[in-house]
């Protein structure tokens, strides 16, 4: 067979129809009996398997899913946007089917990012790395790196499959059979093993590439979820491998000592933690693009380059989970009114700071364009009602109602944004034309809303999946891009794996072990955490009655996972963190719509078949491949 470098697409030699014609006359003289003559080129074919990457895992394909059927992040249909054929809801609801994208896509995008390793796996076995200027404990590393960066894919596939196929050869066999899930766990086990003996070790060079402490943290990950994957307990290996991480045999590694390093642009130079992150470079479209997460007009809020789809947003109990005092809730969203806390000030009513001149323009803050056009932009959970008189040609706030921010600061905030260029006009037009004294700022109640409750009951108020608006819920910042000024704009490399993670495994792993929290579980938290509040605070009577910084009666299973829920938001691990701790019908108290009563007497509709802990064998797939075996509670 014949290789193509720049138009491979292996997905289809795993699972077309078997009448395809794999030996193809070349139109290129680029094979590779002829390609790899130089690290260059050899480094290149490897690289190319990282690229594929964030279709495989970002939001398009893993990570997606992985977010959306959990109870942290929804994307929520909001007035005339985001309905997309119900899709969305379906992953909020888990009523998902064979054929939807959300099923199909992590499917192939998977799949295609094996494909591509093992074509590259295929093709070095036989290459003389000596006389491409390296060495056999190059192509030993190298090797070893590709066969542990499949296997993490794997892990992936049978997080969200369980029984899938095993293919490490390209085209072989064409239509290769379901492998029951033990299996698939025990064959990823042993390649992440094999390939911690000769992968490079950590390094500010290899991090961004599947690393020996990228093994070790996968193997931290296996053996954490081992009794779900694959029926057995793995506590102490998973214990065994944290240690070696932390003790640095992979690497030197040590926790960042405030919230944002990890995730800032600059993190792949300044955190200390990060183990295994997707490379980002703006410049060259590689980068983590908030598009799926930004508001429509985050560029003004943020002063970026970049206009979001308004898609994904926080649900109300994820948000409210953070205290008052925790850092995280000022600085890894948008929300709010205010003026932030603890230096961060992500709150609304927001100053219009375009970089754009024409926009900037527009008007002084950044408004609405939806079901609140021209009016200041506030990200809430429950609604705001201004009663307003003018004065002087000044609109004036008379009557001030939101449950959520009820001071006399918001008030004024909100006052001195209802003045801005454009808004204040349109406010006194609406006033002297319609008699409207009534300014609407969240919420449904300027429009027939079912589930409308009078005033005095507005903080009962719940959004629901299919009747949210423009600015429903808290908006991600947790990857701060930064503006286009900056040198390092937009260069956020994704984390897939920090020393953090490796803390609270090794935790929960003693905790399982123990029945309940013991010291050291609660120390590892606690050394964590600390960062995300400030010091004063931290060491106060206050943090522990909060529990805040945690003590071995405070630290249950349960905080534990709302814990790992606050710490690890917007990483694409709740899903299996829910379904770890048997909570993936989500039996937690505010879950938005999906499990929640309502004072009319509603009620979510969430499937809660544990079925649905798996997703379906997709319906593509299965007709292209008539040894796949579909996953039990779904009908082809």
């Amino acid at each position: 067979m014949k290789h193509y470098y720049f138009l491979i697409w292996i997905s289809l030699a795993v699972f077309s129809s078997s009448c395809m014609d794999l030996d193809v006359t070349p139109y290129s003289e680029l094979t590779k009996d002829n390609y790899y003559q130089t690290k260059v080129q050899i480094m290149s074919a490897v690289n190319r398997t990282y690229t594929q990457s964030w279709a495989s895992l970002g939001m398009d394909g893993y990570g997606r899913i992985s977010e959306l059927s959990a109870d942290q992040l929804v994307w929520s249909n909001k007035g005339r946007h985001g309905y997309d054929d119900g899709q969305h809801g379906r992953q909020h609801y888990h009523s998902w089917t064979i054929t939807d994208q959300a099923c199909w896509q992590p499917w192939n995008r998977i799949y295609t990012g094996i494909g591509y390793i093992n074509n590259v796996l295929d093709d070095l076995a036989t290459v003389n790395f000596e006389t491409a200027g390296m060495t056999v404990d190059d192509k030993i590393a190298i090797i070893a790196e590709m066969r542990g960066m499949r296997a993490y894919y794997y892990m992936k596939l049978m997080d969200l499959f369980g029984n899938i196929p095993i293919v490490t050869k390209v085209g072989e066999p064409l239509n290769p059979p379901t492998e029951q899930r033990s299996a698939v766990f025990n064959f990823i086990e042993q390649e992440l093993i094999e390939a911690a003996k000769d992968c490079a070790p950590l390094s500010a060079q290899t991090r961004g590439r599947f690393n020996k402490a990228a093994a070790y943290a996968a193997l931290v990950e296996l053996y954490l979820n081992a009794e779900v994957w694959s029926g057995t307990q793995r506590w102490d290996d998973c214990i065994s491998y944290c240690n070696k991480i932390i003790n640095n045999e992979a690497g030197d590694v040590d926790l960042d000592l405030n919230i944002d390093a990890a995730f800032s642009n600059t993190n792949a130079i300044t955190s200390t933690e990060l183990l295994f992150t997707n490379a980002s470079d703006k410049a060259q479209g590689r980068w983590i693009n908030p598009i799926n997460l930004a508001y429509f007009a985050e560029r003004d809020i943020l002063g970026t380059d970049y206009a979001g789809n308004n898609g994904m947003v926080c649900t109300t109990n994820a948000y409210e989970a953070y205290t008052s005092h925790d850092l995280r809730k000022y600085s890894w969203f948008l929300y709010g009114i205010g003026h932030g806390y603890g230096g961060y000030n992500y709150q609304g009513p927001y100053k219009n700071i375009s970089p754009d001149p024409i926009r900037a323009a527009v008007s002084d803050y950044v408004l609405g364009s939806e079901e609140f056009s021209g009016l200041p932009i506030i990200f809430s959970n429950k609604p705001i009602k201004a009663v307003i008189k003018i004065e002087n040609d000044r609109v004036k706030i008379a009557d001030w109602y939101s449950p959520e921010f009820p001071s006399d600061e918001a008030k004024n905030l909100v006052e001195e944004a209802l003045n801005g260029k454009k808004t204040k006009e349109q406010i006194i037009k609406d006033y002297n034309e319609n008699g409207n004294k009534e300014v609407y700022l969240a919420g449904s109640y300027n429009s027939t809303d079912a589930r409308q409750y009078p005033w005095s009951q507005m903080n009962d108020y719940r959004y629901v999946w299919y009747d949210c608006k423009e600015n429903s819920g808290a908006h991600f910042h947790k990857y701060n891009i930064g503006k286009p000024s900056d040198t390092n704009y937009g260069n956020n490399d994704f984390v897939y794996y920090r020393l953090t993670d490796i803390y609270f495994a090794k935790a929960e792993a003693i905790m399982r072990k123990a029945g309940s929290a013991t010291t050291e579980a609660v120390e590892l938290i606690n050394n964590v955490k600390r960062r995300s509040f400030q010091s004063e605070y931290w060491n106060s009577d206050e943090a522990i009655a909060n529990k805040d910084r945690y003590t071995n009666i405070t630290l249950t299973f349960d905080e534990l996972l709302a814990e790992r829920g606050r710490e690890f938001i917007f990483e694409s691990k709740r899903r299996t963190d829910l379904i770890r701790f048997d909570k993936f019908e989500f039996g937690i108290e505010g879950w938005w719509d999906g499990n929640a009563d309502y004072p009319d007497g509603s009620s979510g509709s969430i499937n809660k078949d544990k079925s649905r802990r798996l997703l379906p064998i997709p319906y593509i797939a299965m007709q292209a491949n008539p040894n796949l075996l579909q996953n039990p509670g779904y009908d082809n």
